[in-house]
């Protein structure tokens, strides 16, 4: 029986390992292949991700590449940036956040520039109806990620840009999943067709945009030019998709969006994924890792030091509770305890009412012996007139003792 136990609880403890190694090993895929993370963020390793560009140039070494996890207010561009806003949503009267336009004012400034797709939408409006935002709830956030601040102001890009969005009505859109349209290049050097996923296109307002790409005749990728810089907006973002880069790859158009800048930035904070310094960051950071490691080292001999005695200690030198056997006898603890518990008046009281309770049954000593040490005792009372001395007592009832004739 006690056998069976031991193999039940043995299969059993299997079990549980096996069950926790199959739960962490799914995070792992989980966050392996980036699924948790919005549709194009460079972070998603899936179809509808855009980390296959961003670990293709990472392997370029003339190509500075980062992540943006900060507030986009927060953000400095250095000169000669080219700065991804991929998987926007997009709206009528407010789809740019007051943030993203200071960014786009300093990247210009510097002669960097604002690459901002929109997501892929095959749905039809009214004209000047607002584009249906997506709700609050069903934004996914990093785990890791701290709460992200407050909302920002949003200005009209028709405004401040002169562009605004439309949708081509002419399109059959009853398909859940319709067959992908045909984006016609305007401007040499750009590959002349490439595959479109959106019906949203851009209603021109200022003639200052130039058409890169048109989609049914509409302009579905545009570019204006800003101080140094330059500002490129397109309807869809199928084409730097994890997807695309596998089925329907454009080396040359992504190679003219880059330019010939030197920094990247893929823009991540806008998915609501932020990123605060933290401690271990720190520490990794200004590489104080080994100061901690010799902090640790210090502590565990310390603690062995003072737990385990390599040389047996002086005995001055013992703390004290220490378990250390001392050259007194167990006699001499007695007698020093009995001087901190009892008074010298009433020790003899004490010693008399042990020895009778001890020797009351000893058939050797006779019974007129035990009478006697009570009239010694009773004399001998803290309440008694002649009382004597413990010492004079005690030999008193000893040679009392010694006369009895059964007493050896």
């Amino acid at each position: 029986m006690p056998k069976t136990t031991t193999i039940g609880s043995l299969l059993l403890a299997a079990l549980l390992i096996a069950f926790l190694f199959g739960v962490g090993h799914l995070f792992v895929l989980r966050f392996q292949t980036g699924d948790i993370y919005p549709p194009y963020s460079s972070l998603r390793s899936d179809p509808l991700g855009t980390r296959v560009l961003y670990e293709s140039l990472e392997n370029l070494s003339n190509i500075n590449l980062e992540r943006n996890y900060r507030s986009l207010h927060s953000l400095k561009p250095e000169p000669g940036t080219t700065f991804f806003y991929l998987g926007a949503s997009a709206d009528d009267y407010h789809p740019v956040p007051q943030e993203l336009i200071d960014v786009c004012d300093r990247l210009v400034n510097s002669g960097g520039r604002l690459v901002v797709s929109f997501l892929p939408l095959n749905k039809t409006r009214k004209k000047g109806d607002k584009l249906k935002k997506e709700p609050e709830s069903q934004k996914v956030e990093n785990i890791e990620c701290r709460e992200a601040p407050q909302k920002n102001t949003m200005i009209s890009i028709q405004e401040r840009w002169g562009v605004g969005f439309e949708f081509n009505q002419n399109l059959p859109v009853e398909d859940e999943d319709p067959p992908p349209l045909n984006a016609i290049s305007q401007r040499q050097g750009l590959p002349p067709i490439i595959s479109w996923h959106s019906n949203l296109y851009f209603d021109l307002l200022d003639s200052i945009w130039q058409v890169l790409y048109t989609s049914e005749g509409f302009p579905v990728m545009i570019e204006r030019s800003f101080g140094k810089g330059s500002l490129v907006l397109s309807a869809d973002s199928f084409f730097i998709s994890n997807e695309a880069q596998r089925f329907e790859r454009q080396p040359k158009l992504l190679a003219w969006l880059l330019g010939r800048n030197a920094k990247i930035i893929f823009d991540e904070a806008h998915f609501g994924i932020y990123k605060q310094p933290s401690v271990a960051a720190l520490l990794r950071h200004y590489r104080f890792q080994w100061a901690f490691f010799v902090l640790a080292v210090m502590v565990v001999l310390f603690v062995w030091k003072n737990a385990i005695y390599f040389v047996p200690p002086c005995k001055d030198e013992l703390p004290p509770g220490a378990d250390v056997v001392s050259d007194k006898d167990y006699t001499r603890g007695l007698i020093a305890m009995l001087r901190r518990n009892i008074p010298s008046s009433e020790i003899l009281q004490v010693c008399g009412q042990e020895w009778n309770r001890t020797f009351r049954k000893n058939k050797r000593i006779q019974p007129e012996a035990f009478e006697r040490v009570k009239e010694i005792l009773r004399a001998h009372a803290p309440s008694s007139k002649n009382k004597m001395d413990a010492v004079n007592g005690y030999r008193k009832i000893s040679r009392t003792l010694q006369r009895t004739k059964r007493y050896e």
